[in-house]
């Protein structure tokens, strides 16, 4: 997976000239064998890994303004086709930025998890934070010299996000840095009703032709990191992950090494080779061990991608 650049700045990038203001059908299948041992079980199975269909674009409105939309739905590969909903938005565009409403990335993902690069899904044991929301009303600045600024406020949604209040369930801002080869993302929750608790994070990363670098941390009130993640913490949690990636020829070599302070603790790493058939297909195969107390778990997965 790599979805680094949140939906909402994606939206800011549609500003353009009407002649490139259409509609895009795009999609991607995606499917993997992955085999899991937790030294009880040992299962294979096929799995579909993220596929999905969807529609963009964005229409001139004059006066430098420009509508913005985007709708994608989950595609099961595996077994039954069946779909659901991952992004559903519209916003407008101007020279103000952007503002757009609807489920969409979270800023806070956009801006930390630079670890997200596995292909094989389910191996970003290490990130603490949330991905998409519904019922988001969100705001992009204007890129000034490579900072932009991000406020999202997440409405009553039904996700784990949803703290109680009939009104604004949290707040995320996200101050970010994109310049050549280096990104920097900094990003703050604050959720106020029944749960009440904060979470912040940073994370970098610098490519250069050959390789890239990148390194992120997570600091979470167990509050929030309970209502995210399912848990049962009595303690606040961090989290960090450093990785590397080596680009040559048609293949990328990564590897990555990440650890979460809870209770139990778990720690993991993984390393992984992706080869490029064409701009559009690809094959992947990788390689993660995770400890979560006195429970040691190997996975390998391998799997094709095509996009379209």
């Amino acid at each position: 997976m790599n979805k680094k650049i949140i939906a909402l700045a994606v939206a800011a990038a549609f500003v353009a000239p009407a002649a490139m203001a259409d509609t895009t059908l795009y999609g991607r299948i995606n499917t993997q064998v992955v085999s899991t041992d937790n030294g009880t079980n040992d299962e294979w199975d096929v799995e579909d890994n993220a596929s999905r269909i969807g529609v963009k674009g964005s229409e001139d409105l004059g006066n430098g303004m420009t509508a913005v939309y985007q709708i994608e739905l989950d595609v099961d590969a595996e077994n039954t086709g069946n779909t659901s909903g991952r992004l559903a938005y519209t916003g407008i565009a101007g020279g103000f930025g952007t503002v757009a409403l609807g489920r969409q990335w979270t800023p806070y993902y956009g801006s930390v998890d630079k670890a997200d690069f596995n292909q094989v899904n389910g191996m970003n044991d290490t990130y603490i934070g949330t991905a998409r929301v519904g019922n988001a009303l969100a705001y992009v600045s204007p890129n000034f010299s490579g900072f932009t600024a991000t406020l999202a406020m997440i409405i009553d949604d039904d996700s784990g996000l949803d703290v109680g209040e009939d009104g604004i369930d949290v707040y995320n801002l996200s101050l970010d840095y994109n310049n050549g080869p280096l990104r920097v993302g900094f990003s703050v929750l604050d959720a106020g009703g029944t749960v009440d608790g904060k979470q912040w994070g940073i994370g970098a990363k610098y490519k250069m032709d050959s390789f890239a670098v990148f390194a992120q941390y997570e600091d979470a009130d167990f509050e929030i990191y309970n209502a995210l993640m399912s848990g049962s913490e009595t303690a606040d949690v961090d989290a960090y992950a450093i990785g590397v990636e080596a680009y040559f020829g048609n293949n990328t070599l990564r590897a990555k090494f990440g650890e979460v302070d809870t209770a139990a603790e778990t720690e993991q790493w993984s390393i992984g080779l992706q080869h490029n058939f064409s701009k559009r297909t690809m094959v992947f195969a990788e390689y993660e061990n995770s400890e979560t107390g006195t429970t040691d778990t190997d996975r390998f997965g391998f799997g094709i991608r095509h996009d379209f």
